[in-house]
């Protein structure tokens, strides 16, 4: 059985390395291709990731020459090998379970391999927000969008004030930029997402996974800022790129760009600006 599934294993990781991208595989410490690894841990559609184990799968027939139908058969039976679809329904390519056994087989050790999954899926790496990510977030602050009772709520607005509202977007970057906060890379307004209001808010990559933005879908958005660590958070998200020394600065010139945007609502919206969230106040001053 060791021979048949390591036969189908090899097959595999020939065709891992030949279709995808070195970033994409992962290693054994002796820089051989670790397949159960790569195999668990790809970001592939259900088509894409079929199409590449069918396109390791062996011929059944040469196979049953090789190491006996009824071992095939058998390790058909037990899952550990799989039919192709359709037109490659008589060609075989190893399945989870028989990667599995194989590697028992081996004196692999699993564990790892299982481990190294669960860090790739369950990743506990800091979320890295988007510049765009970021000015709606200082929008949304502006605007009092702190908690499921301030929601701040697109289904009123009209075409003209969403105009208005998305060049506002272009005030926050600009304030940013005249007290020389950097919030990352710079916008390419009018292209892209970045071409109007509705479209900009879904510019996002890392923000929906927070845990503390709350988008509805009858397009209601808040930041949940109830409690001093969600801010604290939040700010750390947005200020990621300074040092802890550098934040004391920045946290200052953060709530002057805040103060100076609450001003721009009532001279430029012609809008009552909100009062800015208490616990954002006291964060930035500490």
């Amino acid at each position: 059985m060791k021979e048949l599934l390591g036969k189908l294993t090899t097959s595999l990781a020939e065709t891992f390395q030949s279709e995808l991208a070195s970033k994409e595989l992962k290693s054994f410490d002796n820089k051989e291709i670790d397949v159960f690894q790569t195999f668990l841990c790809l970001a592939k559609t259900q088509r894409e990731f079929r199409r590449l184990l069918e396109a390791s799968a062996l011929d059944k027939e040469i196979l049953d020459l090789e190491f006996n139908k009824e071992l095939v058969d058998k390790a058909l039976k037990n899952g550990l090998l799989r039919r192709g679809y359709t037109i490659n329904n008589q060609k075989l390519f190893i399945a989870t379970a028989g990667l599995a056994r194989y590697y028992q087989l081996m004196d692999y050790n699993l564990s790892l391999v299982f481990m190294n999954y669960d860090e790739t899926r369950f990743s506990q790496e800091q979320p890295k927000l988007k510049s765009q990510e970021k000015i709606w977030c200082t929008f949304l602050i502006l605007f009092g969008a702190h908690s499921q009772d301030e929601i701040f709520d697109t289904t009123k607005l009209n075409d003209k004030k969403l105009k208005q509202y998305f060049e506002f977007f272009k005030l926050i970057e600009a304030e940013m930029y005249k007290h020389e906060l950097n919030l990352g890379k710079k916008i390419g307004w009018g292209s892209g997402k970045d071409i109007d209001f509705r479209k900009f808010i879904t510019n996002n990559v890392d923000l929906p996974i927070t845990g503390i933005y709350v988008n509805k879908p009858n397009s209601m958005y808040w930041l949940d800022l109830g409690k001093r660590k969600y801010v604290k958070f939040l700010l750390d998200l947005i200020l990621d790129s300074y040092s802890p020394a550098e934040r004391i600065l920045a946290n200052n010139l953060f709530l002057e760009a805040l103060r100076n945007l609450s001003n721009q609502i009532l001279t430029v919206l012609h809008e009552v600006p909100k009062e800015l969230n208490a616990f954002i106040i006291d964060e930035l001053k500490n």
